[in-house]
């Protein structure tokens, strides 16, 4: 892949470019705690254990950065994983202010492996607190003002995400 046909959304060496954000099911009760960091390598680490107690089971992190994605295809993500399965996700602008839902995509990490995983925007689902919104529209990809990653589906303990670089593509 050329580099016309790709855009480096981050690489995590910029750290002016990084407005990274926790959001932890402590916002409903949940006990989870995660920290992002990034580490020497330039990579950044997404970690921490999920609880399910007080009714939890999520951590999450979001960059908050405008973002026009308009003509790429989808998302590339090199990671190194723990086997646990996460979500990219990203809200957008909508016409009163940003949407309550996000777009999301899940995949699973190989324990240990640096992988690139590619999630075509065509199969992004527009959930709202874990539950899809049927009546969404269409991610308006001009309009992406945060994006993240997420650890939920029940997967109680300690989990780490390492992410190389996500990038748009053609």
């Amino acid at each position: 892949m050329n580099k016309q046909q790709q855009y480096l959304i981050t690489d995590f060496s910029n750290l002016a470019d990084h407005k990274w954000q926790i959001v932890n099911d402590g916002v409903m009760g949940g006990l989870s705690q995660s920290h992002f960091q990034i580490q020497a390598n330039g990579h950044g680490v997404f970690l921490g254990d999920v609880s399910l107690e007080n009714n939890g089971g999520f951590a999450s992190v979001k960059n908050v950065q405008s973002l026009n994605l308009a003509g790429y295809s989808g998302i590339s993500i090199t990671h190194k994983g723990d086997g646990k399965r996460y979500s990219f996700r990203f809200r957008t602008q909508g016409e009163y202010g940003l949407n309550r839902w996000v777009y999301e995509q899940r995949f699973d990490s190989q324990s240990g492996e640096l992988t690139t995983t590619y999630l075509p925007f065509s199969q992004f689902k527009a959930v709202f607190r874990g539950r899809d919104v049927s009546d969404a529209p269409p991610s308006d990809l001009e309009n992406i003002k945060e994006y993240g990653f997420l650890i939920s589906d029940s997967q109680p303990g300690n989990f780490r995400l390492e992410i190389a670089e996500i990038l748009a593509v053609q």
